[in-house]
């Protein structure tokens, strides 16, 4: 076997079961429970906090202007917010990054991870 080939298979392994520094992608619709299990793994092994808001959701804070409920701007979260914020930010990242070109465009309009 070549080397361009060695190389080639590395970055298929790499693909399907992630890296330190990349999940694992969602290579086929139909080994979703596959792919879960080394997702889990992966969040596991970076950031295991990542799964709150994957479990439980995120809801961006708001406060009242002019009598009606808008979202706080995040240069106006405090710091216990911000951090939520930022959990969330890595967790929906981590999973859309998972998503192959052709699996992507059906979960563009997901805008949390729990959603996605």
């Amino acid at each position: 076997m070549s080397n361009l080939q060695n190389l080639g298979n590395l970055l298929n392994y790499d693909n399907e079961i992630g890296t330190p520094k990349k999940p694992p992608k969602q290579l086929n619709v139909n080994d979703y429970s596959n792919w879960k299990a080394r997702f889990e793994h992966y969040i596991s092994y970076t950031d295991y906090s990542l799964w709150i808001p994957i479990l439980e959701g995120y809801k961006h804070p708001t406060y009242t202007y002019l009598d009606e409920e808008v979202p706080k701007p995040i240069s106006k979260l405090d710091e216990e917010e911000k951090k939520v914020y930022d959990r969330e930010k890595k967790a929906h990242g981590s999973i859309t990054i998972a998503l192959t070109r052709e699996l992507f465009h059906s979960f563009r309009g997901y805008d949390n991870s729990k959603d996605l």
